[in-house]
């Protein structure tokens, strides 16, 4: 027979297990990077849920989402240099938080996609979909009266729902951030093959059954993002987790059971586990930030070569004016010409250049220098470079 104490402590776990924001109590916190520096790099946001937060790992972040500043987002964002890093990961998040406020024990937080700009560089999307299709009141039930044979079709229907949800917010970050990178983060393997006293009740049928819901939902994020044609980063590929299971000691483990030992909470990640995760995030996302480190240098060298030329042509009566530029190592896309303020037009080929008649262009709403803003690309990054040149004396 189970102990008291270790009933009541079963008791205190699962409690937190239902309600980790609650558990951490803070003042309501802005929606500020949690570091911006003055130098080249990534714009860094993270979205997610408690696997991504990181509840009860020190140190706990004010702003009532029982948030670490040692969760696996804020170790790749020192390891790649980002240059701002934005963490909007919130316990007890669902889907529905990508676009509403979450009510935490300090107040309202905005929904996560607000923390999204234009000058985003890099996405990471989840873990996020575990909370609306009730994983954590699976995860109850197997530990406490067991949960194998319960029918599957549920939880399987409710997870297979959340693939549209997964293809909304991948569009709506294209969107609010068209130049970002996007990386779709899945869940990784949270209990043992075999059961152990650290898990109390559930049989290694429970397990399996609580195991394959969770890599069902991996399995369905993994699906959209290749069908997007963003990148994924599957946490069951880390090797090790079975030795470093709940069941292991608890200096060892990278995912805790019913116990958390002052690092983690029940079910979810030890400051140990933060740091395989992001490893494993890193294996993907460090390819991505040096070739876009590349595009930048090259986009920067071929700016550099870009001048603008403007040429009259013919007799003064019937002159007309060449608008041209040149250089740009031939990842100039377009280029945008104006006189002063006013927009003469764009050309979108190679040679970039423009020729109309100097009467139609003198005159007030044509005074100040000829100009062009010029947009180059390389792989997914775009910078744009203006340029200016003197007014040609047919136009003057």
């Amino acid at each position: 027979m189970k102990s008291f104490r270790r009933s009541s402590a079963v008791a205190a776990s699962l409690a937190l297990l239902a309600g980790l924001a609650s558990a951490l109590p803070a003042s309501a916190g802005e929606r500020a990077p949690a570091w911006h520096h003055p130098a080249t790099g990534e714009k860094y946001v993270a979205m997610g849920d408690s696997f991504v937060a990181g509840p009860g790992i020190p140190e706990q972040v004010p702003g009532g989402c029982a948030r670490s500043d040692h969760n696996f987002p804020s170790l790749v964002a020192a390891e790649i240099g980002a240059r701002s890093f934005t963490d909007v990961s919130c316990s007890s998040a669902t889907t529905a938080h990508y676009w509403s406020p979450q009510t935490t024990p300090a107040g309202d937080v905005p929904p996560q996609l607000d923390a999204l700009t234009r000058d985003t560089t890099l996405v990471t999307i989840g873990t996020m979909g575990g909370n609306d299709v009730g994983l954590v009141g699976l995860a109850q039930t197997c530990l406490i009266q067991g949960c194998s044979t319960l029918p599957t079709q549920p939880y399987h229907d409710a997870i297979d729902g959340l693939a549209d949800t997964y293809r909304r917010v991948i569009a709506d970050v294209r969107k609010r951030s068209p130049k970002a990178q996007i990386v779709a983060v899945g869940y990784g393997t949270y209990v043992p093959t075999e059961t152990c006293p650290a898990l109390f009740r559930a049989t290694n049928a429970d397990l399996a059954y609580l195991q394959s819901m969770i890599d069902r939902l991996s399995d369905t994020v993994g699906r959209v993002a290749k069908e997007q044609k963003i990148a994924f980063v599957d946490m069951r590929d880390i090797e090790g987790w079975q030795e470093h299971s709940a069941c292991a000691a608890p200096a060892d483990q990278w995912i805790r059971g019913l116990e958390a030992y002052g690092d983690g909470a029940p079910l979810h990640p030890s400051t140990a586990g933060m740091a395989q995760m992001a490893d494993q995030a890193l294996e993907t996302i460090e390819p991505l930030v040096a070739g876009r480190h590349d595009s930048r240098r090259r986009l920067g060298r071929a700016a550099g070569t870009l001048r603008l030329h403007a040429v009259c042509q013919g007799p003064a009566r019937k002159a007309r004016v060449t608008l041209r530029v040149t250089g740009g190592q031939g990842l100039a896309t377009s280029t945008t010409f104006g006189i002063g303020s006013r927009v003469v037009g764009t050309d979108t080929r190679a040679p970039f250049a423009l020729t109309r008649s100097a009467a139609s262009l003198r005159g007030h709403a044509h005074r100040g220098p000829v100009r062009a803003q010029v947009t180059l690309r390389h792989g997914s990054v775009v910078r744009t470079a203006d340029l200016a040149t003197s007014t040609p004396k047919c136009l003057r």
